[in-house]
């Protein structure tokens, strides 16, 4: 693949205004709601009134004036956590709230970021969590404009990242992994331009954001193999997946395998979880018109994927399709927790179905 790299221009700062147009959108939301709760930036931390160990720990740190949510909460009480101490260097008082350990502190850079690298005082933490999450979904917003670009497309297709359900839900849940996502944007967008060295960066980061990005990870190497060969593939691949194992084996020697307790609960038979949520969401609407949504809009990338076979986003997300089919009821039951687990296809969709097509991607790209 042949690239010129030509001196940033105009077109280069216009994913820019995409992305700040995005971020003050947020802030904005953000701002509001954080005014109707008395600026606590526990607000999305998903800390649960009903679950006496986190709400206990938040509490211990935090003192009172912890924001409740109905139900058991969701990740943000977690990564609270593992943000106030992301080396797991005092496993005992931190690791120990967490519902799966190892499978959670697998997901270090969010609340590693967050947590300032483990400097971070408890309030600290709460508003890098904050912080950090908003950003995300800016620098997300902006590495998708610059791929809608390098498609040939508008950049305002970068909407296609921030305005993704799966990533609002994300924020709302207190969620990392709109983080991971945002870097795989970034490496398929460096991996556009030619630059090797940043695509690996981006991987690497989101593969330690959410293990589940190794299928990106794949999907851009196989896409590398056919048009470079299999040494580039390998080295795309190589990198995040050492990081991985690394990470791996270092969190196991901090906190051993925690046998007994059942690590990973989203994966199952094949369209089990679809068929047991069926049962349950006559009862949830809102739930049901986004499963059948998800569902339908699987098939549609499906057949997208297969009418442009060279598109390199459709390579990073055709491997969540299969995915989806493993997904258990914990996953299928609610809009926010499918519609997270899928996000790649959401926007990848969009900008097969609207942006592909206009420019082959092997064309001439200014550097990233």
């Amino acid at each position: 693949m042949t690239l010129t790299l030509r001196r940033p221009s105009v077109r280069t700062r216009r994913p820019v205004v995409v992305a700040l147009v995005l971020l003050v959108v947020v802030t904005v939301w953000l701002t509001r709601n954080l005014s109707l709760t008395d600026w606590d930036p526990t607000l999305l931390a998903g800390v649960a009134a009903e679950e006496g160990p986190s709400l206990a720990y938040a509490t211990g740190l935090l003192g009172d004036d912890v924001d409740n949510r109905l139900g058991k909460g969701h990740d943000g009480k977690f990564f609270f956590a593992q943000a106030n101490d992301p080396w797991l260097l005092e496993p005992n008082v931190h690791a120990a709230t967490l519902d799966r350990p190892v499978y959670r502190s697998q997901r270090m850079l969010y609340p590693m970021l967050a947590g300032g690298f483990g400097l971070f005082g408890p309030w600290s933490v709460v508003w890098g969590l904050l912080a950090v999450s908003v950003l995300a979904i800016a620098a997300g917003t902006y590495a998708t404009a610059l791929v809608a670009q390098g498609m040939g497309a508008s950049p305002w297709w970068g909407l296609a990242f921030g305005l993704n359900i799966g990533v609002v839900s994300e924020l709302l849940v207190g969620g990392g992994g709109h983080l991971g996502f945002a870097l795989v944007m970034f490496a398929i967008a460096a991996t556009q331009r030619g630059s090797t060295g940043w695509s690996v960066v981006a991987l690497t980061g989101a593969v330690l954001t959410r293990e589940v990005m190794l299928i990106a990870v794949a999907g851009i190497a196989v896409w590398l193999w056919r048009h470079e060969g299999w040494r580039t593939a390998l080295v795309r691949a190589a990198v995040p997946g050492a990081a991985v194992l690394g990470w791996a084996i270092y969190v196991r020697a901090r906190i051993g395998w925690m046998t007994g307790v059942s690590q990973v609960e989203e994966i199952g038979w094949p369209f089990q979880g679809f068929i047991d949520a069926i049962e349950f969401w006559p009862y949830r609407p809102a739930n049901f018109a986004v499963g059948v949504a998800m569902i339908v809009l699987l098939a549609l990338f499906t057949l997208r994927f297969v009418r442009r076979p060279n598109t390199l986003v459709g390579y990073a997300a055709i491997g969540f399709v299969p995915l989806a089919s493993l997904l258990t009821l914990q996953v299928w039951f609610n809009y926010f927790d499918i519609t997270r687990a899928i996000a790649p296809v959401i926007t990848a969709y969009v900008l097969l179905a609207f942006a592909a097509g206009r420019r082959v991607e092997t064309a001439t790209l200014e550097p990233i």
